[in-house]
């Protein structure tokens, strides 16, 4: 099996963006994957070990803030429109044409923007990998804004958040071992802006949900598929999917992580997904 990922930096607007891929061949449909608060690329690096995958462009940012990537001089920098414009900076100068787009989490958000703000349409296919659609799955993030709200921000981050929870509750699993390097790496003022942003664009609207994210990615036209773990998704969450019949797939027994705890079984689906095979 070949080890097909490469590392580059690209500078966008006066930061630098890190970047794994595994060149760029513009015969070649790209896949993007996006991950989600406080972690990193790390988390989808299991496409570049599949032999697979080597058909596709396989593009895996940093977000600026994140891991191997730069901080910005502005906190405003951070915000989710920010976030995808650079996203499609990103995709503008690597030259990709044609897109399948992976989001995990707040990754899921951003992604969800990505393909509404798609005015030329070259986005094919999405997968949202437990990203926000209501404003039941926000734990992280409300957690960080209570702690923000009561001033001790920096002590919660370290302590509870990145050494009980990250290291001592969910080293126990691959991906909470690989959380807690991408939570190591990133920037707490970055963190802080996402996690504000997170809950407050996912808590705005009246009525039942109250997620403007899910009323966006509800509006999609291009096919979408939802990916979560049955140990994570909340209950309303499931139902809120199930009423406005958006396509599923369990990983039975998995987390928030299915693409790196059901790793095998994840990328056989989301292989099968994107090539139409066995479905």
């Amino acid at each position: 099996m070949e080890w097909l990922m490469r590392e580059d930096y690209l500078r966008i607007d006066n930061k630098l963006l890190f970047c794994r891929h595994n060149g760029v061949d513009p015969k070649r449909i790209s896949i993007l994957f996006v991950h989600g608060l406080g972690d990193s690329g790390l988390s989808f690096e299991d496409p570049f070990r599949d032999d697979r995958f080597g058909q596709f462009n396989l593009i895996v940012p940093d977000l600026i803030g994140y891991g191997r990537s730069s901080g910005a001089a502005d906190i405003g920098d951070y915000g989710y429109e920010a976030h995808v414009g650079r996203l499609w900076r990103l995709i503008k100068e690597l030259g990709l044409k044609e897109l399948i787009v992976v989001g995990h989490s707040m990754g899921g958000d951003l992604t969800t923007l990505l393909c509404a703000s798609d005015k030329h349409k070259i986005i094919k296919k999405y997968v949202s990998i437990e990203g926000d659609v209501t404003q039941y799955d926000l734990t992280i993030s409300r957690a960080a804004v209570k702690a923000h709200d009561k001033g001790n921000f920096e002590k919660w981050f370290e302590n509870d958040f990145k050494e009980k929870l990250v290291w001592g509750k969910l080293g126990e699993l691959r991906s909470g071992r690989l959380y807690y390097v991408g939570v190591s790496m990133c920037r707490r003022e970055a963190f802080l802006a996402n996690a504000l942003e997170l809950v407050r664009r996912n808590t705005s609207l009246d009525g039942k949900y109250k997620s403007e994210i899910g009323q966006i990615f509800l509006s999609l036209k291009i096919p979408k598929l939802f990916c979560y773990g049955t140990k994570s998704l909340a209950r309303s969450t499931l139902k809120f999917l199930e009423e406005n019949d958006i396509a599923k797939r369990a990983f039975e027994g998995a987390g928030h992580c299915p693409m790196t705890d059901a790793s095998g079984e994840f990328y056989d689906h989301l292989f099968q997904y994107i090539t139409g095979s066995g479905l």
